[in-house]
């Protein structure tokens, strides 16, 4: 059954990426750029189809990636070929009215880098647009079909401790915590951030109709779960903090799931960006960071216990995707726009060689640290 679930989760990632790099192709076809090939996946080729405009579109083995490679983005002899023209003066960024009576055959003369620093920005930032986008309307899916408003407890858990007892009843409908309202699905969790077992909060609930105030302790409790060992599915009784109740959301109507997604994407964005910063300042450890391979084996584990648990990492692997590209990281997006924008503000950019090489030191570096905390991981 898990591998059924890694197999979507693999999908997913996928698709994810497929539209992250759709939005790349998009910009750039829209502003005139050349596009060599768009390649879902990497490594060898297993489907390949060349269009009359000289475009590849080609599915690869390896599904954990792919990319949009315009012309002379990658071919060193395209990159010469620019750079004479640059010499030559055929083109220059400050000549519009040129360019313009040039038409679209004098454009696709040109390689990525020599294309307009305003539209290479555009084609750049896209990719994680559209994963922005696609998480505003994965929200929308998810808020709609799982559940995602008026958390209600269906069952009370065993406290770890006996002396520890909840006040919290099968029926009871959490309104609010500690002053904060829960309207919404994440909102609980946010009421909950930064509280630790032995807490006593306030939460108001409406019980029988009635709006009802309790003193509620995070306790931790027991409860049964699933695993699988050596492909047997077996029942396995595990411990965890928090209120100490199963809850059930209530499916949001198609009104709720307009009003909630773009504020649930802001929240996911805002989270990855609050990720990154705890990471940097060693607020996280790496043991909590999950690389692609750990991301899959989570959301396998999620989807055996509820296939709607999947859907829950639609809108979340879009909104980091697209976040974590636009950082300023080198080899990422985000880079790539400064260093675009150091070369319009310039007038001339910075050395190819130079930025290509912090480019490849950034890339070995994510690697390093993605298969760094996949390895811990799968150890741990």
């Amino acid at each position: 059954m898990k591998i059924l679930f890694i197999l979507l989760a693999i999908l997913i990632l996928l698709l994810m990426i497929t539209v992250h790099e759709f939005g790349h192709y998009l910009a750039g076809k829209l502003l005139g750029f050349g596009i060599d090939e768009f390649s879902i996946g990497f490594g060898p080729k297993l489907f390949s189809r060349k269009k009359k405009n000289g475009e590849v579109f080609s599915i690869r083995l390896l599904p954990l990636g792919g990319y949009c490679a315009f012309t002379g983005e990658t071919e060193e002899e395209k990159i010469l070929a620019a750079e004479k023209i640059k010499k030559e003066d055929v083109f220059n960024f400050e000549e519009e009215k040129k360019e313009a009576n040039q038409g679209d055959s004098a454009v696709k003369k040109l390689t990525f880098n020599e294309q307009k620093p305003w539209k290479r920005i555009i084609v750049l930032i896209a990719g994680g647009a559209f994963n922005l986008i696609s998480a505003v309307l994965f929200s929308i899916i998810f808020i709609a079909v799982a559940g995602a408003s008026k958390p209600t407890v269906s069952n009370v858990y065993q406290s770890v401790d006996s002396a520890v007892i909840t006040s919290l009843e099968t029926g009871d409908e959490i309104i609010e915590i500690d002053g904060y309202k829960i309207d919404f699905y994440h909102t609980l969790g946010k009421a909950l951030d930064g509280k630790k077992d032995g807490d006593v909060l306030d939460v108001v609930v409406s019980r029988n109709g009635e709006k009802v105030t309790l003193r509620v302790p995070l306790r931790k409790y027991f409860y049964d779960a699933k695993e699988t060992v050596d492909g047997t599915e077996t029942d396995v009784r595990k411990t965890a903090t928090g209120l100490g109740v199963a809850l059930q959301y209530s499916k949001a109507s198609v009104k709720e799931a307009f009003k909630y997604c773009i504020p649930y994407t802001g929240e996911l964005s805002w989270s990855m960006i609050g990720a990154f910063g705890d990471m940097i300042t060693g607020k996280v450890h790496v043991t909590e960071i999950s690389g692609p391979i750990g991301t899959i084996n989570q959301m396998a584990n999620f989807g055996m216990q509820n296939w709607r648990y999947l859907l829950l990492f639609l809108p979340l692997i879009a909104a980091n995707l697209g976040i974590f590209n636009l950082l300023p990281i080198p080899a990422l997006d985000g880079a790539k726009v400064v260093f675009t924008v150091i070369e319009w503000i310039r007038k001339k950019p910075v050395k190819r060689e130079v930025e290509s090489m912090i480019h490849f030191i950034g890339l070995v570096a994510l690697l390093l640290l993605v298969v760094t905390v996949d390895l811990i991981g799968l150890f741990s």
